[in-house]
């Protein structure tokens, strides 16, 4: 049914998506050791950061490691690679997919030793083969990579809709909180998320536009040409990636510490819990979203473009003269769009610290706005694929 036809109809792709996050939630559910076994961490760190990978630390499982290993490994090729795109891009499939499975397996060995030196009672893991559940977490990360990998082919949005819902099952696993707090400070609350989900709303919709020429366009009319480009083209998933280099990150230098001092140890400083810790993840946020959007918008392939299709801006000569100014363009559109997300995230994290008894709610508000974000960049797939739908009969006849 999924190669009926070379594109894949809507309807097919949503059936694809269910299937995966089925296979996703039967994994979920297979627990490696006895929920007694596990170390449970009071702060918000690691559930925020875990969930949003679509891994779960509450009990330790299959799919424990999620999609961090595999995001991570994704940034570092596409940063490095962004030297040269052009020997990036003649790269096959094969060569780009060996290169991220690799560089996973890695980064998935270091994250499975950290979780279970975390997570798990040192007592507790002397009664079991500390490599064998490496192993399976290990094996249950490449089996993400792999499930996500084939809902990009087949699906919709990738590894979005696991993400969606690790976080929602995440959500629904926090025990309701005890409200203790005044009339306007939960009034204060309520408006800050609002506007925060109004502001990530209003960023994905306006689009920076500029206008330029064809000098292949003699006609008279008044039709404009324009370069449209997202305000934060990186969207969620350079949430996503942030928090999945900030854990990795974060977990090596817990495990350099537990191997030098002898056992598991947890730096506050560097988790939510303290405002460099914050600080540290919001920058990495912005640097790493600024390159991520950059990447995305990739200027030196629409100066190829506008040489090569007689397209220029006023005043402005093609070749080096255009690079220069959409560069000039992109770095004011990424930052900006970078800074106003970072805004977003970093105020509820930075409010956890001056009203800590309402950090779980505050956490629980993070979320959300995630998974906003999330639903958007899904809401706008779905757009595009019913855009090409209407196209389906011209599509079989010809494709």
């Amino acid at each position: 049914m999924f190669q009926q036809y070379e594109y894949k109809i809507l309807h097919k792709r949503i059936l694809f998506t269910i299937f995966v996050l089925l296979i996703y939630i039967l994994g979920s559910h297979v627990p490696i050791i006895p929920a007694q076994a596990m170390r449970h961490h009071d702060n918000g760190f690691y559930r925020l950061a875990v969930s949003n990978m679509g891994g779960d630390v509450s009990i330790l499982n299959v799919f424990s490691l999620g999609l961090g290993p595999w995001l991570t490994a994704m940034l570092i090729i596409s940063l490095w690679s962004y030297k040269n795109i052009e020997k990036s891009m003649r790269q096959t499939r094969a060569e780009k997919h060996f290169k991220e499975k690799f560089l996973t397996l890695a980064l998935s060995v270091i994250q499975g030793v950290f979780v279970l030196n975390q997570f798990v009672y040192h007592s507790q893991l002397k009664q079991f083969n500390m490599l064998l559940l490496l192993l399976i977490l290990i094996a249950g990360a490449m089996m993400m990579v792999w499930l996500a990998d084939q809902n990009v082919r087949n699906g919709i949005a990738g590894p979005m809709p696991i993400v969606m819902l690790s976080i929602v099952r995440s959500i629904f696993n926090q025990q309701g909180p005890k409200l203790k707090i005044e009339t306007y400070e939960l009034i204060i609350v309520v408006v800050l998320i609002i506007l925060a989900l109004f502001t990530l709303l209003l960023i994905e919709l306006v689009e920076y536009r500029t206008d330029y020429l064809d000098i292949m366009d003699i006609s008279n009319n008044s039709t404009v040409n324009y370069l449209a480009w997202k305000i934060n083209p990186g969207g969620s998933l350079s949430i996503m990636i942030s928090l999945s280099v900030f854990f990795l990150l974060n977990s090596i230098v817990n495990l350099i510490l537990k191997f030098t001092l002898g056992h598991p140890h947890h730096i506050r400083i560097f988790s939510f819990d303290h405002y460099i810790g914050i600080s540290a993840y919001l920058l990495l946020q912005m640097i790493l979203g600024y390159f991520l959007s950059r990447l995305l918008i990739n200027t030196k392939q629409n100066t190829k473009k506008f040489l090569k299709n007689g397209n220029y801006f006023v005043d402005v000569r093609p070749g080096k003269e255009t690079a220069a100014y959409l560069d000039k363009m992109a770095r004011r559109v990424c930052w900006f769009g970078t800074l106003i997300v970072g805004v977003i995230i970093g105020i509820p994290l930075y409010s956890s610290l001056f009203i800590p008894h309402l950090s779980q709610q505050i956490y629980l508000a993070v979320q959300l706005i995630i998974l906003v974000y999330i639903a958007i960049n899904i809401a706008d797939t779905f757009k595009t694929y019913l855009y090409f739908d209407k196209y389906q009969r011209f599509l079989k006849k010809y494709w």
